[in-house]
């Protein structure tokens, strides 16, 4: 198809998608960065609005004459384009052609090698580039292209670029993204705070993502199997409580079952009550009934009757070791001859004995399950 061709075919998928007028190609990357962020806080319309710009964009490339790559207006939204997923071929032809000339075309250039072969990484170029040195929203893009080519090389430094994309671009799609991405990788012992706060401002501002799910995983990940949540579960709770019901069950289920593991009965105790609010499945009401069972078992003198009245087969195998880890605790401490509780000593007197039994046995049940 020839050059007049293609911008005919353009000007009528325009006027096919109601667009009044023909905009010019810097106005058009504008417009899919604001379909993008409207996404971000859940507008579904925009979400398929932004599809198809990113194919009228494409098309838009054949219409800009090459004086029009003297404006870097235009060199600017090509490199936003292409850092936000957009199609390498035909600005490939652009940057080959040397329309673009200055100190932004390197930064293109760098910009297309890295969208021909985004799965491949990111060029050596690009991650040269200093994203502080270029306007708002080419530097948000490049920041937070930077930092997740280094998530699980140098985290340290991720985290620093997924700052600056936040900082640079706040209220967008880009600190969408990276909030997501910096949650997955804070160390949630030493960055405590950090991940509160960020998670935090991600419920508030992104709840509605088409991306929340990745958010809640990488969340649980941070605070439930790095048992954060168990050692600190304040500044976390107010956040599980606004989770979608089935995550919220997961995250209390696993609260729980850490504080018995930790001899915490107190926050087991709360856990399981808050789990049971969201427990709508006979699967999730067995779990329940079964850390119920542990939690009486472990701190009450009937000692073990509710544990072997449990139905140990049907029981989820990590569910199933516990109430063995449980029952076997128990065996222990009714085996030995302890002293008559006085009168003015605390409830839970054999906590501690408790908990060094079960670390005890959860260790050896950690080793044997390795390969």
């Amino acid at each position: 198809m020839t050059h007049v061709g293609r911008a005919v075919v353009f000007l009528a998928a325009l006027h096919a998608s109601g667009v009044a007028r023909a905009e010019d190609f810097a106005s058009m990357v504008r417009d899919l960065n604001a379909m993008q962020n409207l996404m971000a806080v859940g507008n579904s319309a925009a979400r398929d609005r932004a599809a198809k710009q990113f194919d009228l964009i494409d098309m838009a490339i054949e219409t800009v004459e090459p004086e029009g790559w003297r404006d870097e207006r235009n060199v600017r939204a090509a490199i936003v384009y292409l850092l936000c997923g957009g199609a390498a071929a035909r600005l490939r032809e652009i940057h080959e052609a040397q329309f673009v000339g200055g100190e932004l075309a390197g930064l293109l250039g760098a910009s297309v090698e890295y969208a021909d072969g985004r799965e491949g990484g990111i060029p050596k170029a690009l991650m040269e580039m200093n994203a502080r040195d270029l306007p708002p929203v080419v530097g948000g893009h490049l920041a937070l292209v930077q930092g997740g080519a280094l998530i699980g090389v140098d985290n340290a430094r991720a985290t620093a670029l997924f700052d600056l994309a936040r900082l640079l671009m706040p209220g967008s799609l880009v600190e969408e993204a990276a909030l997501r991405r910096e949650i997955a990788i804070l160390d949630p012992v030493r960055e405590t705070g950090k991940l509160a706060m960020l998670a935090g401002r991600y419920i508030a501002k992104y709840a509605a993502s088409p991306y929340a799910q990745n958010f809640w995983e990488a969340f649980r990940r941070a605070t439930v199997e790095e048992k954060t949540i168990v050692d600190r579960p304040g500044p976390f709770e107010p956040l599980v409580d606004k989770a979608p019901t089935t995550l919220r069950l997961s995250f209390y289920l696993a609260l729980a079952r850490g504080a018995l593991q930790s001899g915490k009965f107190d926050p087991a105790r709360k856990a399981i009550d808050k789990a049971a609010v969201s427990a709508t499945t006979p699967a999730a009401q067995k779990r329940i009934d079964a850390y119920r069972s542990i939690l009486v078992a472990l701190t009450e003198e009937r000692g073990g009757e509710d544990l072997r009245a449990l139905e140990q087969k049907r029981l989820e195998k990590e569910d199933a070791e516990l109430v063995a880890l449980a029952s076997s605790v128990v065996s222990r401490l009714s085996a030995r001859v302890e002293p008559e509780p006085r009168a003015d000593e605390a409830p839970y007197e054999m906590a501690e004995t408790v908990r060094r039994a079960l670390a005890q046995s959860d260790e050896l049940l950690k080793r044997s399950a390795r390969p």
